[in-house]
């Protein structure tokens, strides 16, 4: 199945850096690369912002890029942002979560998670690095510290806890579902079951509650 053209512009401080990498977008199949940017406050002045789907934002200091994001989406909400960042801290996860970035990931990730990312982000979804979503996930362990966790036998059947768990260690559909032999469609089921019964909207909140069940 072929995918259809996205439309990215790059955001990269340095040069250099930024042509490697504008290269190596060039040659994804699915991407068209339409600009180049040495920071964020140059986005909105784009004379073809409104033709740019994804924006790949390389920057060390993610809280102040989150702010800049947000203030960026309030006003072209279609926009999605790949942000890729040092490793992350509790606060500057919290920020870049609220500033709604479709995907997070950390500069030393392989590249094959870079493909992830951008695949995932170009199909509107939404991609976090693991080492981003477990920060995430500790970042949210001082609220319910106070709290049991929730127990799987309470409310999950078994094949549910597979799939959480799975979900949480990154799984796509695709491979959950080779991984328990069924199908692409029931995978897709049962996460929407997990969605609902454990209030949560996205695979973030799923691997948040993962980590609190002791699942992962």
């Amino acid at each position: 199945m072929e995918h259809s053209i996205t439309h990215a512009c790059l955001v990269h401080p340095h040069p250099l850096e930024c042509e490697a990498v504008a290269e190596w977008l060039r040659r994804r199949s699915y991407i068209e690369l339409v600009g180049k940017c040495n920071n964020l406050e140059q986005i909105t002045q784009l004379p073809y912002l409104k033709e740019i789907d994804i924006v790949v934002v390389f920057d060390h200091h993610a809280e102040k890029t989150a702010d800049q994001i947000l203030k960026i989406r309030k006003l072209y909400p279609k926009l999605k942002f790949l942000l890729l960042a040092p490793s992350p801290s509790a606060e500057s996860v919290r920020e870049v979560v609220r500033s709604g970035v479709s995907g997070y990931i950390v500069f030393e990730a392989e590249l094959d998670e870079w493909e992830r990312a951008i695949r995932a982000v170009s199909e509107g979804k939404v991609y976090y690095g693991q080492e981003v979503m477990l920060k995430l996930a500790e970042t949210s362990m001082d609220k319910y510290i106070q709290e049991p966790a929730p127990s799987t036998r309470d409310f999950l059947s078994k094949r549910e806890v597979e799939i959480l768990r799975l979900v949480a260690s990154e799984y796509s559909t695709n491979k959950i579902a080779s991984e328990l032999c069924i199908s692409d469609k029931t995978v897709e089921t049962h996460r929407r079951n997990l969605f609902q019964k454990l209030g949560v909207r996205n695979s973030v909140g799923l691997t948040k509650i993962a980590v609190r069940m002791g699942v992962v």
